[in-house]
C-alpha cells in the first residue's frame, strides 16, 4: 500500500512550487509607469503649456464679453418687442373692455 502513495506524494511535492509563486509580481509583468505610458495617462503625455497666459487669457476674456454684450443686447431687444406688443402684463390688472362706468 504503501508503494501506492509514495508516487502520489511525490508528485504532489512537486506540484507545490508552481502553486506558491504567487507572493510577488511576476518578471514578465508590465509596471505601472510602463502601462500608464501606453495608454497615454501618464503625466508626461500630458501638452507642455507655451506662450504667455496673459494673452491667451485677455483673447478668451475678450470673446466671452462678446458674448455677454450680444446677449444682453438681444434680451433687450425681445423684452422691446414683447413689450411693444403688449404681450405680457406685469402684475396689473388684464385689459378692461366694455366696462360701464358705475352709476353715481
Amino acid at each position: 500500500m504503501l508503494t501506492k502513495v509514495v508516487p502520489v506524494l511525490r508528485a504532489t511535492s512537486l506540484m507545490q512550487p508552481i502553486s506558491r509563486s504567487g507572493h510577488g509580481v511576476p518578471h514578465h509583468w508590465k509596471s505601472m509607469r510602463e502601462i500608464c505610458l501606453e495608454n497615454k495617462s501618464h503625466m508626461d503625455c500630458l501638452p507642455v503649456p507655451e506662450g504667455c497666459w496673459q494673452e491667451a487669457y485677455n483673447k478668451q476674456n475678450a470673446k466671452r464679453n462678446m458674448t455677454l454684450g450680444a446677449s444682453i443686447l438681444s434680451f433687450i431687444v425681445t423684452w422691446g418687442a414683447v413689450w411693444k406688443a403688449d404681450v405680457i402684463y406685469l402684475n396689473r390688472a388684464p385689459p378692461m373692455y366694455n366696462c360701464k362706468k358705475p352709476k353715481s
